[in-house]
């Protein structure tokens, strides 16, 4: 898969830009500000449906405008496609070529993609919600039935926890035999993710850390795997302490992922930089997984905290993954990294710069 251009209109501080891209290494610079983030967000927003900065789409209007509009165009299969977003403020359009789609998580799997951004760092020191969000959206773009019992999972969730603040129990039996029934379903598909993702994790550490690295990677779901035919009965005797708190307390929705390092809690005993080191390496782990769906990687604020050996072991890691995006933070990363195209962004405005493509200094 390659994306050939990106389109944005009224997005964030872009009025109207259309901007091509290699298919190999694309470095991205500008100064804080310029809209380099920007471009990133509008890519990812394509892929997931979401943004990783906000979670309101009238963020990303432009200043004194009433709607904004994105576009990819890309090759996929041998097929040149396009995905795009509008949105006016209230109502949203998504269209793959001449399709229409009713609601963001159709496009899941179009157009996937991998992002590396400062904010990961939580996939190690933060809480449960967020190495959850990691688990979902990597699943969610290479397996369309995961998404439907997501969702499936989430709204019988939500009819029985209305159930529950009301304490009514008419109607539990069978919101609970939904919940089961997509529980299953999402615990299995994440169990055997965390054991793929293992021996990936363990390659690319040893990769970005002279071998010096080891971390492990353990499912951790709210309620045994050893009790997955029992879930129904489960949900059914929570309910006593339930009705009291009025919420569900256990299902796929409080699982985690515990990660060690050198057999011990990583985010107690490992350091800022072998924390990073272990989310590059998670990165490059994903990214490796969706190698069958050709993932895009992009990195924000490439080398950003890591020290110079670990970000030189890094740009070696990405140099044969196939597309990237780079943005970085400033212009003495510029003749540091290889790369096929240099774009320079300023005030919403991007130009290709050939005096500096491919160099390395």
């Amino acid at each position: 898969m390659q994306l050939k251009q990106l389109v944005l209109r009224n997005f964030r501080n872009y009025v109207d830009e259309a901007i091509t891209f290699s298919p190999g290494v694309n470095l991205i610079y500008g100064k804080n500000g310029a809209g380099k983030t920007n471009l990133l967000e509008a890519l990812y927003l394509l892929s997931t449906g979401r943004s990783f900065r906000t979670a309101h789409l009238t963020d990303l209007i432009r200043t004194d405008s009433s709607h904004f509009y994105i576009e990819a165009q890309f090759e996929k299969d041998g097929i040149d496609q396009s995905l795009s977003i509008g949105f006016d403020g209230k109502n949203r359009k998504i269209h793959h070529n001449a399709a229409t789609l009713s609601n963001f998580s159709h496009l899941l799997g179009i157009l996937p993609s991998v992002l590396y951004a400062p904010t990961d760092s939580q996939l190690v020191a933060g809480a449960p919600i967020d190495r959850r969000r990691f688990l979902n959206i990597q699943l969610a773009q290479c397996d369309p039935l995961y998404v439907h019992h997501l969702m499936r999972y989430h709204k019988a969730m939500k009819n029985r926890n209305a159930l529950l603040k009301t304490k009514t129990e008419k109607s539990l039996d069978s919101w609970e035999e939904m919940m089961a029934h997509s529980a299953v379903y999402l615990m299995e598909k994440r169990a055997a993710l965390i054991e793929g993702l293992k021996p990936k994790l363990q390659e690319f550490t040893k990769v970005l850390s002279d071998e010096n690295d080891f971390f492990d990677l353990v499912y951790a779901p709210s309620i045994s795997m050893k009790h997955l035919d029992q879930l129904q009965t489960i949900f059914q005797k929570g309910r006593k302490k339930e009705f009291l708190l009025g919420t569900t307390l256990n299902g796929p929705h409080r699982d985690d992922f515990l990660i060690s390092y050198n057999k011990t809690e990583a985010k107690i005993y490992a350091s800022e930089g072998q924390k990073r080191t272990c989310v590059a390496a998670l990165k490059l782990s994903e990214r490796d997984r969706l190698t069958k769906e050709e993932a895009l990687l992009s990195i924000d604020d490439f080398g950003i905290h890591l020290d110079e050996r670990r970000k030189s072991l890094l740009h070696t890691a990405i140099s044969s993954v196939g597309q990237v995006f780079l943005t970085v933070p400033s212009d003495e990363f510029i003749g540091e990294v290889a790369h096929d195209r240099f774009l320079y962004v300023e005030g919403g405005t991007v130009t290709s710069d050939q005096l500096y493509v491919g160099k390395v200094y």
